[in-house]
């Protein structure tokens, strides 16, 4: 059986690191406190992109961590990570990569 990291398990040890109480987050991230301990015990997915990206906001990981923070949660969510879908949206390569996929 693997060992992996969860999302969850991910979430709590970022929160831990940054010196943030679970409340103060939950509370900055306006998310309800039923919903953020569903998240932290990995009962639901996690959240939409948009709070993905004000976790990111509030917590401020290194560059690797932001990294397995958005694998996870795509891999969970069964969605392409949020950093790479904004920035593949920002800079218009959806045209470009379709002529790869349609030639």
């Amino acid at each position: 059986m693997k060992n992996e990291l969860t999302f969850g398990q991910l979430l709590k040890n970022m929160i831990a690191n940054s010196g943030f109480s679970n409340t103060d987050f939950y509370t900055k991230l306006q998310i309800k406190k039923p919903y953020f301990y569903e998240i932290i015990g990995d009962r639901t997915s996690p959240p939409p992109p948009e709070k993905q990206f004000a976790i990111i906001e509030i917590l401020n990981p290194d560059n690797e961590t932001k990294a397995k923070f958005f694998d996870l949660a795509a891999e969970a969510r069964n969605e392409t990570p949020a950093d790479i879908a904004k920035f593949f949206k920002e800079n218009d390569y959806n045209k470009q990569i379709r002529k790869y996929i349609y030639k």
